[in-house]
């Protein structure tokens, strides 16, 4: 490993904490909203004079600024899976934010998330590609698949219950991080090769732009809908899977294949299964319990 991948892993690691923290601290927020109240302009507009809620996005920022930095220094498809750091970081920093101590299971699931993404990412020992030669047919191809995904899952969000909707909403927000990071690195691979005006001379810097504004949208909205153990998932899957599909793919990114797709799939389960354990973990629910009793418990009711 050289000294520009560690730090791009470093940097990715620590992105991976920021956005743990913007998860908790927004849905703090948000919790303290009436429950009834609709998601739209004004929600927003309340929700960013609220400290809670500033705290939360100083983290998302701090984010942003890491992964571009990482992204510059790694390939995509090793730097986006190490951001799923962000599940077990959230349970963490909730755990004290709430003040709930950490069970067996939600070790048992932090455990298997970052031994997983780990053997993931040496097995697969993704290599840099050629991010700045990809045609404009292939990014129209690739980014309306992208971009009709989102759309799907957004359309899946208005109706069903409440779990659905919050799930569908979530993922939504990983696909639109995962098209921003995406985006990023191509800006970034454009000002190493131009300099720095490139940054802004680049279609795909205006672009990344607005899906990342339109992936934090998302989130408030997963957020306000329904609980986070519900929206987790979907933030932290899909932002990695999209990135790692873009890379090899789009950017021809190379990595190892053959039979060692075999124990990088074990530790893509692994992964998944860390996610899910996690995401069910007592703590997150309880975390929206608490704070509004039985907000979600019609739907609950409905479901048994």
């Amino acid at each position: 490993m050289t000294g520009s991948e560690a730090l791009s892993f470093l940097c990715a690691a620590l992105a991976a904490g920021g956005n743990a923290l913007a998860n908790v601290m927004q849905r703090k927020a948000s919790l303290e909203q009436p429950p009834d109240r609709p998601f739209g302009a004004r929600l927003l507009a309340d929700l960013v004079r609220e400290p809670t809620w500033l705290i939360g996005f100083g983290g998302l920022v701090a984010s942003f600024v890491l992964q571009a930095v990482a992204l510059g220094l790694g390939p995509l498809s090793a730097v986006e899976p190490i951001i799923t750091l962000e599940v077990p970081l959230t349970l963490l920093v909730a755990s004290r934010v709430f003040r709930t101590p950490l069970g067996r299971s939600e070790w048992t699931g932090i455990l298997m998330m970052t031994a997983g993404m780990i053997a993931l990412v040496a097995i697969l020992n993704p290599r840099p590609g050629t991010a700045t030669e990809v045609d404009h047919v292939t990014y129209v191809l690739a980014g309306g698949g992208t971009a009709a995904t989102i759309a799907v899952l957004v359309t899946a969000a208005r109706r069903g219950n409440t779990i659905w909707r919050t799930a569908c909403l979530g993922a939504a927000a990983g696909t639109s991080f995962g098209l921003t990071a995406t985006l990023i690195k191509e800006t970034i691979a454009q000002a190493s090769a131009h300099g720095t005006v490139a940054i802004f001379t680049t279609w795909q810097t205006y672009v990344a732009v607005g899906c990342g504004v339109l992936g934090l949208v998302l989130v408030q909205w997963a957020l306000h809908t329904g609980p986070l153990l519900a929206a987790q998932p979907g933030f932290t899957l899909m932002d990695p899977l999209v990135s790692i599909l873009w890379g090899v793919l789009v950017f021809n990114e190379i990595t190892r294949t053959g039979l060692w797709l075999v124990p990088a799939t074990f530790g893509a389960m692994a992964v998944g299964a860390g996610v899910l354990l996690v995401a069910r973990s007592p703590l997150l629910e309880a975390t929206d319990e608490v704070e509004h009793g039985s907000r979600y418990e019609p739907d609950r009711a409905a479901t048994t």
